[in-house]
């Protein structure tokens, strides 16, 4: 005995396809339930009927593709000699990923692409606190806050005296993992030539831009600004840099000391850092981070794509303020 359909089910198949092709932002995954990134070298990255893929090439094995995760990658990190077609790159930012254009390992940013359908909520609430000197500082103390293992140690501080704070801090942690490694240290960073510098150097080189393009992803993907920094300014990576410098010390850091005795130290950060992140769910906690750097008073959970109207169009009024969008307002129209 066959099963009957339900009344309906069967004209509204067709469209199913069209619906899926065009997800609503309730239907996009949540930044925080991200991985972490993918760097991609030398490859070409296309789309076929079962995903998003890399084809590359080894004397070994010939031509190879390898399918990615998109939906579940924040940042797909662009090295060169990569090239990407347009099918593949609007499934990765529909499924909520940055795409970031790197150099040589990942150890610079040339750009960024991401998707339009992004709530402006968070932008809105990062200019006012950058536009006003008194709230800037605020944000700029709690972030600084939030590096330190006793955050009661900001209280009561400027922003001067939390920068020198700040800089010890760094220094003894360096100092702390250079002797646990036993490895000489003094940073020396050369952005236009990574091969100049010793293998720690690199390391931590690399771990740190991997740390900016995934900070840049997950800034980008919650709808806020990577130019408007509280701490770092002038760039158009400067909220990247706030961000970013909250995990130098606990994660890019132990990554790149461990990985400077490796025969490929800039390989082996990239995979220390991946596992890393992964493991201490980094992704989820940037975005609450960030989100209690803004507004430390509203509540955390699911705060990234809370509605799937956040991005609707208005207009807006200095009288009445956001106005729908699409109606002509002319009188007697």
């Amino acid at each position: 005995m066959g099963l009957r359909p339900l009344d309906g089910a069967a004209s509204l198949m067709p469209e199913l396809p069209k619906k899926l092709h065009a997800p609503t932002l309730v239907m996009l995954p949540r930044v925080s339930d991200q991985l972490s990134f993918v760097y991609l070298n030398r490859v070409r990255i296309e789309r076929d009927d079962n995903g998003v893929h890399a084809i590359f090439r080894t004397e070994a094995r010939g031509v190879e593709r390898v399918y990615l995760p998109t939906a579940s990658v924040a940042a797909l990190l662009i090295g060169p000699g990569t090239s990407i077609t347009q099918p593949a790159a609007s499934q990765v930012l529909r499924d909520g990923g940055v795409i970031v254009f790197s150099g040589e390992a990942g150890g610079h940013y040339h750009g960024s692409l991401i998707h339009d359908g992004l709530t402006t909520r968070w932008l809105h609430l990062q200019a006012q606190q950058w536009a006003d000197d008194e709230k800037r500082a605020e944000v700029a103390r709690r972030l600084y806050r939030m590096r330190f293992e006793d955050g009661s140690l900001a209280d009561g501080k400027s922003v001067e005296q939390l920068r020198g704070m700040e800089g010890h801090r760094v220094k003894n942690a360096y100092r702390s993992l250079a002797s646990k490694h036993g490895i000489p240290f003094r940073r020396v960073y050369s952005p236009k030539d990574l091969d100049a510098s010793d293998p720690v150097n690199q390391a931590l080189t690399v771990a740190n831009h991997v740390l900016y393009g995934v900070a840049h992803a997950v800034i980008t993907a919650l709808g806020a600004s990577p130019a408007l920094g509280f701490i770092h300014t002038g760039g158009q990576r400067s909220f990247v840099y706030d961000i970013a410098d909250l995990y130098k010390m606990e994660l890019a850091a132990p990554a790149a000391f461990a990985a400077a005795s490796e025969d490929d130290p800039v390989s082996a950060v990239r995979r220390s850092m991946r596992r890393d992140w992964r493991l201490l769910r980094l992704t989820r906690r940037m975005v609450t981070d960030i989100q209690a750097a803004l507004d430390p008073d509203i509540p955390r959970a699911g705060a990234d794509f809370e509605d799937e109207f956040d991005n609707v169009i208005h207009l807006w009024s200095p009288e009445f303020g956001a106005l729908p969008a699409g109606t002509n307002y002319a009188a007697g129209a």
